[in-house]
């Protein structure tokens, strides 16, 4: 199973009260999930921070382009595509609880952790707003009042 963000750290920080003599006898507390059946249920938490990564990068990558006119069709794009990647049930199937699916605060804590290593600056900001996105459509789910469209109207506006 691929590492997550987090698994450095956890792994770090396990070391460090080893060290100290502080830490449990075994690092399980640190493992999410494993076992055969993981290759089947796959986390969506790194997949989906990496897709949200990658197509916030491409929009500042777009920024910087001489042609201001296919910057902008370019930006636009991405910002339809994390639209719809929120809005959709992509990410994972509908969630039958009342509430908000887990996933969703996961995803966007991420998105945060990944934001606050970068300098201050677009891309940081970018991140930021589209863990900002992630949380509203969260909220969204957990009030019953998500309808279709709800952060491509945010996108747009900002």
């Amino acid at each position: 199973m691929p590492k997550g963000p987090l698994d450095n750290y956890y792994e770090w920080l396990y070391e460090r009260e080893r060290e100290a003599g502080t830490a449990p006898p075994t690092p399980s507390r640190f493992h999410r999930r494993g076992g055969p059946s993981s290759e089947f249920n796959p986390d969506p938490v790194p997949w989906s921070v990496a897709f949200l990564v990658a197509t916030v990068n491409s929009k500042e990558a777009a920024t910087n382009m001489t042609n201001k006119e296919a910057a902008e069709q370019i930006i636009a794009a991405a910002d339809e595509t994390i639209a719809e990647f929120i809005d959709g049930d992509d990410i994972c199937p509908r969630w039958p609880f009342p509430g908000p699916p887990p996933w969703l605060s996961m995803i966007a804590s991420e998105l945060t952790l990944v934001a606050n290593t970068l300098q201050a600056g677009n891309l940081r900001n970018n991140l930021l707003q589209t863990a900002g996105q992630v949380l509203d459509r969260a909220q969204a789910l957990g009030a019953g009042t998500a309808k279709a469209g709800t952060t491509r109207t945010r996108t747009r506006a900002a």
